[in-house]
């Protein structure tokens, strides 16, 4: 770990390598005047709007909607099977559950015709009803989009363990609806500052006060109502993985294990003061915890232990983080380049967009391995997953 000077308060960074845009960034944090104690870089950062994805952030009595992003919500899940790999699960099984999850899961901007769910049976699978900040309209889109992928590093993927043992992994969140609700919530913190006056490092770092602006508790709602819809839309996903494994691979077992935002806000304590943790691209990493930290599309999966390092707020990286952006990636490689890297590998790859193969490809991230060697003080590694099959918008 390493400090980032320059800022009124200090910025822990477990990163390597870091490029202007994100120092710039880093920094901002450490001067945005609602933060406190310090603020985190994990491993995996990269520049992002106002905050760096893969930043923690620690306020008080404030919330800061760019520091969870347009995607709230955004997470993994994990399922085990019973099958193994090379004996009761082979190429054929994979590649015909592959091509059924991609039948029955809409990628890239694809929604519903009709509502998988109805809006009751939805709301009582959340427990939650939708509060006076979510707006009819995006409610009605977002149940044209339970259970979709998105696109972009969203993905579904069939992996392996080093024992062979199947895994299924997915990687999603709110869709649109977060969407929503950051670019209003965000755009109505900057009214806000402004007014009152508030200084600002970015004006993407515009905050609510949550002891004095009346729509900081709205967005605190709306998120919270994002975060379990983000769940829902997972469980549906992984629903229709379940039903594909069971009609292609007969599979008898299907445990979810795990699901884990790293896109949100949370009431925490830290160094004995009582505040706001936001995690934008950052796992919660509490001792003995699991986490779940995707590599590249290509490359190793990590599910993890955490272990609850104070400095990081108690986070850990939540993937390989980028290393090229999505317009550099696409000038060094062809979709089809791509697509024959991964067959070189042995992986299976369905994408409803393959010419943008490039913008996820795994040259376009950073080294996972070197990403959870540099966080090795904030998780411990439990399984390595290895991609057999993936999805992509």
């Amino acid at each position: 770990m390493e400090i980032i000077p320059g800022a009124r308060l200090p910025v822990y960074s477990w990163a390597a390598d870091l490029e202007g845009e994100v120092l710039r960034q880093a920094r901002n944090l450490g001067d945005l005047e609602v933060a406190v104690h310090h603020a985190a870089l994990m491993a995996d950062a990269h520049a992002g709007f106002g905050m760096p994805i893969g930043g923690v952030l620690f306020t008080e009595k404030a919330i800061v909607p760019y520091a969870i992003g347009v995607d709230i919500g955004c997470g993994i899940q994990l399922a085990r099977t019973n099958l193994v790999w090379g004996d009761t699960f082979d190429a054929r099984k994979l590649r015909n559950v592959l091509r059924q999850i991609q039948r029955d899961v809409p990628t890239g901007f694809e929604i519903h015709k009709r509502p998988p769910l109805p809006r009751d049976r939805l709301l009582e699978r959340m427990r939650l009803d939708p509060p006076d900040s979510i707006q009819a309209g995006w409610l009605g889109r977002a149940t044209l989009s339970l259970g979709t992928l998105g696109g972009g590093n969203h993905f579904l993927e069939v992996q392996r363990e080093d024992e062979d043992g199947v895994f299924f992994l997915l990687h999603s969140g709110s869709r649109n609806l977060g969407k929503q609700i950051c670019d209003l919530f965000a755009r109505r913190a900057l009214v806000v500052c402004r007014a009152a006056g508030r200084a600002l490092p970015d004006p993407e770092l515009a905050y609510l006060r949550i002891d004095e602006d009346e729509d900081a508790g709205r967005y605190w709602e709306a998120m919270t109502f994002a975060l379990r819809w983000a769940e829902q839309n997972r469980r549906q996903m992984m629903d229709r993985a379940e039903q594909a494994f069971r009609k292609h691979a007969s599979v008898h077992d299907f445990d979810r294990l795990v699901d884990v935002h790293h896109n949100y806000a949370a009431r925490e304590e830290h160094f004995g003061i009582a505040g706001v943790v936001h995690r934008k691209g950052s796992v919660r990493a509490r001792a003995g915890e699991t986490v779940l930290i995707p590599g590249s599309m290509g490359t190793s999966s990590y599910v993890g232990e955490g272990l609850g390092h104070h400095d990081a707020f108690e986070s850990s990286p939540h993937g390989a983080g980028r290393a090229l952006g999505r317009k550099a990636a696409k000038r060094l490689k062809t979709g089809a380049d791509v697509a024959t890297e991964m067959a070189g590998w042995g992986i299976q790859f369905l994408s409803g967009a393959p010419r943008d193969a490039a913008e996820e490809a795994a040259f376009a991230y950073k080294d996972i391995e070197t990403v959870m060697a540099l966080s090795a003080d904030l998780v411990s590694p439990v399984t390595r997953l290895h991609p057999l099959g993936v999805v992509k918008g």
